[in-house]
Parts: structure tokens; sequence; C-alpha cells
């Protein structure tokens, strides 16, 4: 595999000039469509840091936090004096040492991210979320239910909580129907807390367990499978870089469409 070649360099620099946003997403983003798209090979040895972001039109730190995040996501390994190759399998599962959200799940896994149903509501908080998220019971929480599509099949049903409050961190308070327009914009809400809020989520604690769904959680989670069916069932709770809870995540995933993954290295 050291012997392999790397690809020539003009087919990382046959796109539009990046724009300084989302810099690092956008680069991992054109890397990942080549590994999709067959143009980069399984096995193949990428151009060294200094040419591959030359010719990509970015800063060599740019580059290596998008070689980074494709690391994270199974689709390169890296090794200190060899270089970066595409992985000979790429891993697309969900992996549980990375912290990855739907959407950027199923974009990794070359399928276009959507959303078939999106409710925001104002709730309270009942005793159990108000002790996750820290927060006085019958806290005014905004609710976001959402079923997420993966090239439009229903995959994931989501219901997501997080203090009214957060609505006006960003340069402008958000509105419930403002919230709506950014989360149909965005598509991840992750994205509406870093863009519209100006708030970083950096990490979140996940309890996941298999789950057998009867009629009852079938009408909740607003999905058309069939009662008995088994799901993926995760409720993860997101914090910011100040340690302090900020969103309460309850997931169902669909089972055949799913696989979990735990990245051990020595």
């Amino acid at each position: 595999m050291i012997e392999n070649q790397p690809p020539p360099l003009n087919l990382f620099g046959q796109y539009e000039p990046l724009q300084p946003e989302s810099l690092t997403e956008m680069t991992a983003s054109r890397i990942r469509a080549m590994i999709f798209n067959g143009t980069l090979a399984p096995g193949a040895r990428l151009p060294n840091e200094v040419e591959l972001a030359a010719a990509m039109g970015v800063s060599r730190g740019t580059l290596r936090a998008a070689l980074h995040l494709l690391t994270q996501q199974g689709l390169i390994w890296r090794r200190q004096g060899l270089g970066s190759y595409i992985s000979e399998k790429p891993m697309l599962e969900n992996r549980l040492d990375t912290f990855t959200g739907v959407t950027d799940l199923i974009a990794a896994m070359g399928l276009k991210p959507g959303c078939q149903l999106l409710e925001v509501s104002l709730v309270q908080a009942d005793e159990s979320t108000a002790a996750q998220l820290k927060l006085p019971p019958e806290t005014p929480l905004v609710c976001v239910r959402r079923i997420r599509t993966a090239d439009d099949r229903p995959v994931v049903s989501s219901v997501e909580f997080f203090p009214q409050t957060l609505l006006h961190q960003g340069p402008r308070p958000l509105s419930i129907q403002d919230l709506k327009t950014a989360i149909e914009t965005h598509l991840s809400l992750y994205r509406v807390f870093e863009q519209e809020l100006h708030i970083a989520v950096d990490y979140g604690i996940a309890k996941i367990r298999p789950i057998k769904v009867d009629a009852r959680v079938v009408k909740q989670i607003g999905m058309d499978i069939p009662s008995g069916s088994v799901m993926f069932y995760i409720e993860q709770l997101d914090f910011d870089r100040n340690r302090q809870p900020v969103m309460l995540s309850l997931e169902y995933h669909v089972a055949d469409f799913c696989t979990f993954t735990i990245y051990r290295r020595r």
C-alpha cells in the first residue's frame, strides 16, 4: 500500500474556490464525495498536506482539520511518516467513539439528509427532564420533533428538549417560527446552535439500547413501521464547553439502517 502513487493533484483543484465559512466541513465533503464516487480508490494514498492544501485552495490547518474529521468517520487512516490513505473498507456506521449528528451521519454515507416531519413547540420540563438539564421543574423548554430521512426514507425519529432561554443567546432572539425556519434551512440542530445561537456543543453522553416497539411507541414516534419491530433507542445529553447540559435528545433509529461501531485502537 505504501508504494501506491497519489492521484494527480488537479483532481483536487477542479472545483470553485472555497468560501471562508465552514471551510473544514466543505473540504471534508469534497474529499468524501471523491471517495464515494470512486475518484479516490480504497487504499489510495493522498498527496502530502502541503500539495493537497494548495490544490484545494485552503490552509494547511483547514486541511488537517478536514482529514481529522474524515479519520473520525473511518473514511481515511493516517500514520506518522507514512501519510494519509483511503480506507480499504470505509466505516459508514454510526461510530460510538465520535460525536456525529444524524444529518452529518447520513451525509457521510453518501445519502441525502432530509426531514419528513418537523414540529417545534414550547413545553414545561417534567421532573426527569429538568433533573437532567439541571433546571427547576416546569421550566419552559423548546421541544423539537422530527422524522429524519436518508434519500427520502424515514430512518430516525427524534425529540430534542432545550431551555427556551437559549433562543436569546444569539445576536438576535429567535421565535419558535424563526427556529423552525432555521432548522429547515440547516437541517442540523447543532448547526443552528452554532450559527444562529452562537452555542458550541462540546460533547455528549449517550445511552443506547435495542427496543421492541409496540403500537403505542409506533404512534408516538410517528413512523410507519410494524408493531414489534426492533429499533435502537438513544438517549443523549449534550454539554457546552463549560460542561453545562444544554440539550436532551431521544432518538429511535431504524435497525436495518444503523450499525453502531466502536473503533478500538492500540
